[in-house]
């Protein structure tokens, strides 16, 4: 695993890079976690096949912080993303976002389709918001004054490599307040689901049936959203929020497929169609 940091403008962003293959995936982690969650994932994918990045939006990881809440919104990290991956030279890419990042992605997909060849919007946080209750500023406070700020990042599950989870817990532990106040009014705004139709290249959504952070209602709602003839779904049994973490030689097998299978088939029908 390599690791670096990109110019993206206002901020400094960390990125983990594994593998040496042609075919290039760009990873985006979700609301408390940062690019080392992909970590198990991307050291599953075959790496003279692929060539994996994962980016740590503002605020996560080793990235620059940001004393302001609005500056960690799904918006703000997908502008980010832009520079990140032109300064780093990647298009022709499968994008995957992971829980907010599945609202970052698909932000970014629906700014710079050109770059794009698959979308994966694995467990993404509700697409159409979610109200929020009437204390929850309070509730994150509390949270982050007894330091309970560990998160839903799959880290706990008894097959997860310790070194990793201690990696990915400190990331999480040393989150700013602003990100978590910030990430949390942002995802309660989100309005994308009813703009998934706009998407035109193949996506695939991947999601665990035990999943309480998001739901497997919401995650089901966002593959029926997208165009029919774009879309796939991948349902996990007995899989809670984060497949890359729990299940993570599965998830590189499913999103291998995808990219070998699913994208080209699709590709082509819509060359075939547009004839």
């Amino acid at each position: 695993m390599e690791t670096g940091s990109v110019a993206t403008g206002e901020f400094q962003l960390q990125y983990f890079q594994h593998g040496t293959g042609p075919e290039e995936i760009v990873l985006v982690h979700g609301y408390s976690s940062s690019a080392r969650i992909w970590r198990l994932a991307q050291e599953a994918l075959a790496t003279d096949r692929f060539h994996s990045t994962a980016i740590s939006n503002r605020g996560a990881g080793d990235s620059d912080r940001s004393p302001l809440e609005s500056d960690y919104t799904a918006e703000a990290f997908a502008r980010d993303l832009f520079p990140a991956i032109q300064a780093l030279g990647l298009r022709d890419f499968t994008l995957v976002g992971h829980s907010m990042g599945g609202a970052t992605v698909t932000q970014f997909a629906l700014n710079h389709p050109e770059l794009i060849k698959g979308l994966v919007l694995l467990n993404p946080a509700p697409l159409s918001g979610r109200t929020l209750p009437e204390n929850w500023e309070e509730q994150i406070q509390a949270q982050f004054s007894s330091r309970d700020t560990t998160g839903d990042v799959g880290a706990g599950h008894p097959d997860t490599p310790e070194d990793f989870r201690r990696a990915l817990q400190a990331d999480v532990a040393r989150n700013p307040i602003e990100r978590a106040i910030g990430g949390r009014r942002s995802m309660s705004q989100l309005r994308l689901r009813e703009r998934l139709k706009e998407l035109r290249m193949p996506v695939l959504v991947v999601g665990g049936d035990r999943d309480t952070t998001v739901g497997v209602d919401n995650i089901v709602a966002e593959y029926l959203a997208l165009p029919e003839d774009r879309r796939s779904l991948h349902i996990y049994h007995g899989v809670g929020h984060s497949p890359n973490v729990e299940v993570a030689a599965s998830f590189a097998g499913v999103l291998t497929r995808f990219i070998s299978e699913a994208i080209p088939q699709l590709t082509g029908e819509a060359a075939v169609a547009g004839d």
